[in-house]
């Protein structure tokens, strides 16, 4: 039965794209995130980014495979990396784990959810 129910969840997910299972995921952390900033994911290749809205992207998900994610954060200097010229404005990943777990810490690292 659990199993059967995995299998189900696993085919569901399978169908849809990396930001339709983010976007899922914020769903899921709904009742946290009420009445506080709306975030939004948007794909960047192969990464997907989170920003709050009105601002820029803060995080960058990348998909490891085996249902993996890396999480890291825009870099703190990126304005600065750019006028010198930097190819990088993220920050090396930070967390490697299951999407809906990833999408969580970013969210609680820029206090769009407060842990209670």
């Amino acid at each position: 039965m659990l199993q059967e129910a995995i299998a189900v969840e696993s085919s569901r997910e399978a169908g849809m794209t990396l930001v339709a299972r983010i976007h899922e995921a914020l769903a899921d952390l709904a009742p946290a995130v009420a009445g506080g900033p709306g975030v939004w994911a948007r794909g960047a290749g192969p990464h997907v980014l989170l920003g709050i809205q009105g601002d820029e992207a803060f995080a960058r998900l990348t998909p490891l495979g085996g249902g993996l994610f890396g999480l890291s954060f825009r870099a703190l200097e990126a304005d600065a990396q750019a006028s010198a010229g930097a190819q990088s404005y993220w920050e090396p990943l930070l967390l490697i784990d299951e999407l809906s777990a990833v999408v969580e810490h970013a969210l609680i690292a820029v206090e769009a959810i407060v842990i209670q």
